[in-house]
């Protein structure tokens, strides 16, 4: 089993030439690849995941846009929800898609602004509201860009507005996974760490399948919705992070 200082040699034999040929070049993967600072390789790998995010949402606008097969998933996924669809399920995921909507965003928004006002992090609030704004605005450009007609056919209450993306989806990624972003990073048992995203990942999925389930959006709707809100929870995770890694403790 070779060691670390073998294995360190053994990459320096092989790279070690081209670093002296090129030293601009070089000093700028170290700085990209380096684990002591976040904007070493923890941002190059938020960057590449919100790269990554971006082309699957464009794969599968464009696939909802050239009614390719995923269209036909789209309208098998609603017809089964729909011949299972039960009154007590239906009503208790009505209560639950009510966490995505804009009144209880708002509200919980207003209520984590509270929270982290009283805890003197003033600029998680601001971080919170810009991302909110920045979500809302691209789900109304998206809705009015690929102009979706909800699945009326099968919905259990009227709802108004184009199907793609889900905005209820999107505002759950964001607003829930960032505010268990914060508090995770504020708690240090590994236990209640462990509670706190798995209740965030149950709200968020829970609003999701709650707007399929009810016959207001596709599968892709939300799936579509989910990325947008990905890429806004990773800006989010960077802001906060950039922060500290920029700012001194009491900063804004």
């Amino acid at each position: 089993m070779m060691t670390k200082d073998r294995v360190l040699q053994s990459l320096y034999n092989r790279f070690g030439p081209l670093a002296e040929r090129y030293p601009t070049v070089a000093r700028w993967l170290s700085a990209r690849l380096t684990t002591s600072q976040f904007t070493g390789l923890p941002l190059t790998v938020l960057l590449g995941l919100l790269v990554v995010n971006g082309m699957i949402l464009s794969e599968v606008a464009e696939n909802i846009v050239k009614t390719e097969p995923m269209v036909q998933v789209d309208h098998w996924f609603t017809q089964t929800l729909f011949d299972a669809r039960s009154t007590r399920v239906s009503l208790l995921l009505y209560s639950i898609t009510w966490f995505g909507s804009q009144p209880a965003t708002i509200g919980i928004a207003v209520l984590g602004s509270v929270f982290f006002l009283w805890r003197q992090k003033r600029r998680h609030v601001l971080i919170l509201w810009l991302l909110l704004g920045g979500v809302g605005l691209f789900v109304q450009v998206g809705k009015r860009t690929f102009v979706r007609e909800r699945p009326l056919q099968v919905a259990y209450y009227p709802e108004t507005g184009y199907s793609f993306p889900s905005g209820h989806s999107a505002t759950a990624m964001l607003l829930y996974g960032l505010l268990a972003y914060w508090l995770i990073r504020s708690q240090h048992r590994f236990g209640h760490q462990v509670l706190t995203g798995l209740l965030a990942a149950l709200m968020i999925l829970a609003v999701g399948f709650s707007r399929i389930y009810l016959g207001v959006h596709f599968l892709s709707d939300v799936l579509g919705g989910y990325l947008l809100g990905i890429c806004w929870l990773i800006v989010g995770i960077v802001l906060t992070e950039w922060r500290q890694t920029n700012y001194p403790k009491g900063a804004l």
